[in-house]
């Protein structure tokens, strides 16, 4: 006999900063797939530090203030906002996926999607080998759109290579701000004075090597305000321009791009609220329901 798939009302593709504010707010079974093996990767991995000049104008549900505290409180961002410091902030999420004792398969592709008549049955791949699992509901939270899965499709019009700077200096002491002389490139701050970000533009259709010949190329013609600094380390993904979401990819499926927020902070809330409306009782022929 075969076992019956598993059965979740909801699949969040990515354990991203928006994937797991959607996961942490779904009232519901859900399950979270992940194709890396960390959580925040459109933010940590691609040395994404974000920033907003204030958060006067944020209205923080319980949740999303506590992951505020906890980060201003571990000294990974300052209580009016800013970039955060991004090595810390991996150790935070895990442990609020742990206590929120979420299903997140790590390592795991999604191979193919088929639509029923009651949702869809996902079939998915990892150290386990094949699964297929039936959901009422996706939500993409991936850049990339992992969740349809087309070696054809094309997400951005230009891509982002970031490198860490360093300038040699101890914590409290304050670094010289530079700026590049040209539009290809942006120095980003980071959360403490010592650390900056090189964000360098390139083509989307460049691969990998092709963006890191081009920021050595663009290292060793530097401007001179930046000859202070050196590059402790390069990320190891791209950095993606992508739509603001939500975009419907079918009925049930959204795309819901954490990266197109501007701070990790603002992706977890946005993916928050986006469940939290989305949980809401509605009136639907007559009879209340929870979606």
């Amino acid at each position: 006999m075969t076992a019956e798939a598993a059965h979740y009302q909801l699949l969040v593709c990515g354990a991203t900063f928006a994937g797991l504010g959607a996961a942490l707010a779904a009232k519901l079974p859900v399950i979270v797939v992940e194709r890396s093996a960390g959580v925040g990767q459109e933010f940590i991995e691609t040395f994404n530090p974000g920033s907003f000049e204030a958060m006067d104008d944020l209205r923080f549900s319980p949740l999303e203030q506590s992951l505020h505290a906890e980060l201003i409180e571990r000294n990974l961002m300052e209580p009016e906002g800013g970039p955060v410091h991004l090595p810390g902030v991996h150790s935070v999420l895990c442990k609020r996926v742990q206590d929120a004792g979420l299903k997140v398969l790590f390592l795991t592709e999604i191979i193919e999607v088929t639509a029923t008549g009651e949702g869809f049955e996902v079939t998915l791949y990892n150290v386990s080998g094949f699964q297929t699992i039936r959901v009422d509901r996706i939500l993409d939270t991936t850049s990339r759109r992992f969740s349809q899965p087309d070696p054809s499709y094309a997400t951005v019009n230009r891509k982002i290579i970031r490198a860490h700077l360093s300038a040699g200096i101890s914590g409290n002491e304050t670094a010289p701000i530079v700026q590049p002389l040209d539009e290809q490139a942006q120095i980003l701050p980071g959360r403490f004075p010592s650390e900056r970000i090189l964000a360098l533009a390139v083509d989307a259709r460049a691969d990998w090597p092709a963006a890191r010949h081009s920021l050595q190329e663009y290292w060793r013609a530097r401007p001179a305000s930046l000859a202070f600094w050196t590059i402790a380390a390069v990320a190891s993904t791209f950095g993606l321009q992508v739509p603001q979401g939500p975009i419907e990819l079918a009925v049930q499926w959204i795309w819901l791009p954490s990266e197109s927020s501007p701070h990790p902070l603002q992706s977890f809330r946005q993916g928050y609220r986006f469940l939290q409306l989305q949980s809401e009782e509605v009136v639907n022929d007559g009879y209340r329901k929870n979606i």
